[in-house]
């Protein structure tokens, strides 16, 4: 019994890392997206300006 509460709770701890990481991953993608937004938005102004 106390093979299958400690398996329990490493799949537990897994998956609790495995969160945090797609959590990690989906605050960089929109990190980058709103660089890219920013130099996107950049480009115009400074078309705009010419």
């Amino acid at each position: 019994m106390k093979t299958a509460s400690k398996e329990l709770q490493k799949l537990r701890s897994m998956a609790e890392a495995s969160l945090n990481k797609t959590a990690e991953l989906q605050q960089v993608l929109a990190q980058i997206e709103a660089n890219l937004s920013r130099a996107e938005n950049q480009k115009i102004i400074d078309k705009k300006s010419k």
